[in-house]
Parts: structure tokens; C-alpha cells; sequence
């Protein structure tokens, strides 16, 4: 590792707070999975989100307004439905920790090489590098692999017809805008590193 360019801003330990957060934020993400797997394994279901045609065949207000709804939850027994499709879901949720709780690890390690006057190493960039696949991945792909499960397990009910289509919204804007912010600052910092290290007589 190269010298620092620049003091940190405060105290040599400054990072602490911050990659205590991000700690806690992988502990929390993976406990909420853990306790989730273990409640849908316990009670033997597994939950479906669709989007139907348009229905007032939903629970109505006792306000007598009638209204109606094109998206709801579907509860189906795990023992009803293909043990691959089930697997989709799975690992489709697998994933999605893994790649969240990479996430905030890879800001953590940003921010403690940040706060020790790394600002301007060379591996900085790399890891913002990781910073906008793991935004991707976190953002995009979970709900790719859980939907070839829910498709799965929908057209396993014995729907004829059209069939419903499982609800996905996938994070399109805010991962554009993550990725976005967070390309600008490392292409920003790229420029401006052989700048810095000419001037502190690195190179």
C-alpha cells in the first residue's frame, strides 16, 4: 500500500463509526434472512406475488365503496410445487443477501481506506469498481432468478389460459442512479489521482 496523499480529516480511528454500521448492517441483513427461511421452512409455505387482471373479487371496505385490485400475495404449500422451482426462490433470496451484505461491506472498505488517507491509491478505483457490480448485482439479478421460480410454480397450479404473471419491480432507478453517482466520483477520482501523487512526489 502505497504512503497517504492527505491526512485524515479527524482521528486515526474516525472509521470506527461507520464500518460498525456497515457491521451491523450485514449482521441485521443476514439475520432477517435466517429468520425468514426458518418461518417459511416452519410453517411449510411459500409466497408468491402476482399480478391478475383486474378483480373486485377482493376483500371490500365495510364503507360500502367498492373496490378492486390487479396484485396480490399467493400462499401455496412448498410441498405443491416442483422442488426445482422451489429452489429458483431460494436461491434467488440466497443471493440477494449475499450480494446486499457484499455491498455494504465493499462502502465499509471504502470508507475505512478513505478515512486512513487512502483516498488516492490505486485500489481505490478497484473497489469502486465493486461498489457499482455489486449495485448491479443486488439490484437486478435476485429478481431474475426469483421469477423463473415464480413462473414456475404458477404454471405448476393448472391455471388454463392466460396465466397471471408474478410481480416483479425490479430497482431500475435507484440502481441507475447508484451505479451513475457512484461511476461519475470514480472516474473524477482517476483523473484526479496522478495529480495529487505528482504533487506529493509519488511519481
Amino acid at each position: 500500500m502505497t504512503a497517504p496523499v492527505y491526512d485524515p480529516p479527524r482521528g486515526s480511528r474516525s472509521w470506527l463509526p461507520y464500518v460498525f454500521a456497515c457491521a451491523i448492517g450485514v449482521v441485521w441483513i443476514g439475520w432477517t434472512y435466517v429468520a425468514d427461511l426458518l418461518y417459511s421452512l416452519r410453517v411449510g409455505t411459500i409466497t408468491v406475488p402476482l399480478r391478475t387482471a383486474s378483480t373486485s373479487d377482493v376483500l371490500q371496505p365495510p364503507g360500502g365503496v367498492g373496490v378492486r385490485a390487479d396484485a396480490f400475495s399467493m400462499q401455496v404449500r412448498s410441498a405443491d410445487v416442483p422442488g426445482a422451482a422451489l429452489a429458483y426462490v431460494r436461491v434467488g433470496d440466497a443471493v440477494e443477501v449475499v450480494a446486499v451484505a457484499a455491498l455494504i461491506a465493499l462502502v465499509g472498505v471504502v470508507v475505512w481506506r478513505v478515512a486512513r488517507g487512502g483516498l488516492f491509491d490505486r485500489s481505490t478505483p478497484r473497489l469502486l469498481d465493486g461498489v457499482v457490480l455489486a449495485t448491479v448485482v443486488a439490484g437486478l439479478l435476485p429478481d431474475f432468478v426469483r421469477r423463473m421460480g415464480w413462473n414456475w410454480i404458477v404454471s405448476s397450479l393448472g391455471w388454463d389460459g392466460r396465466l397471471p404473471e408474478p410481480l416483479v419491480e425490479p430497482q431500475f432507478v435507484p440502481v441507475y442512479l447508484g451505479v451513475l453517482v457512484v461511476t461519475c466520483f470514480r472516474f473524477a477520482l482517476t483523473a484526479s489521482q496522478r495529480m495529487v501523487r505528482d504533487q506529493a512526489g509519488l511519481v
